[in-house]
């Protein structure tokens, strides 16, 4: 019953994505190439989280929610290829709370008039805590790990979104999937994977 319940709101969740950014060029203006934009556009965002193996159990990504905000550069003038830094947090109950920051090199085509496409890949530094008392075995006896531990990630994440202009400037929602495999979980598990769900925004104001 539960995996049924998981499939659905899956499916309602990507239908609500998909009808929202098909319906955006309804009330988006027409693009003016004159507009002069800040630097550092800001990019925010939520995150559902999950300790699994890619495209397995991809419900269970729903019930551990984050937040995550950043900026990035651009390394041309069609703004194709993107350095992006971002700093977030997630609640995760049965592996710990977490909190990173990272950085991506990506690579952002543009798909069909305004969508484009997203492929990022990076380095992050990962704080876990964790859920329960922890204990280590020093000496003889049994100690308390106070804090968590910290792990080097290396996200990788592959996405679309659609770009518009309004009063406020250039908006470009977006949804990706992060897959990244981290380093030093513990000694019996050195590697583990993590995937995420990123569904987002990205804003370039005017000036």
């Amino acid at each position: 019953m539960k995996k049924v319940l998981r499939k659905r709101f899956i499916r309602t969740f990507i239908f609500i994505i998909f009808t929202v950014l098909l319906n955006i060029k309804g009330v988006a203006q027409e693009r003016d190439s004159k507009l002069d934009y800040r630097k550092f556009p800001i990019v925010v965002g939520l995150q559902f989280q999950n300790f699994a193996v890619p495209f397995k159990d991809m419900g269970s990504n729903f019930t551990h929610p984050g937040l995550y905000i950043g900026s990035e550069i651009s390394y041309n003038k069609k703004e194709t290829l993107i350095q992006q830094a971002n700093i977030g947090a997630y609640l995760n109950r049965e592996i710990g709370n977490g909190i990173y920051l990272g950085t991506q090199f990506g690579y952002r085509p543009k798909i069909y008039n305004n969508f484009y496409g997203e492929l990022k890949a990076g380095l992050s530094y990962l704080r876990v805590f964790h859920p329960t008392q922890a204990y280590k075995y020093v000496n003889g006896e049994w100690k308390e790990i106070i804090g968590g531990k910290s792990q080097i990630g290396i996200p990788i994440d592959f996405g679309f979104g659609y770009s518009f202009t309004s009063q406020l400037g250039e908006l470009s929602p977006f949804i990706s999937y992060q897959i990244t495999p981290a380093l030093f979980y513990n000694e019996t598990l050195p590697v583990n994977i993590y995937t995420s769900f990123l569904v987002g925004l990205r804003i370039k104001l005017l000036k």
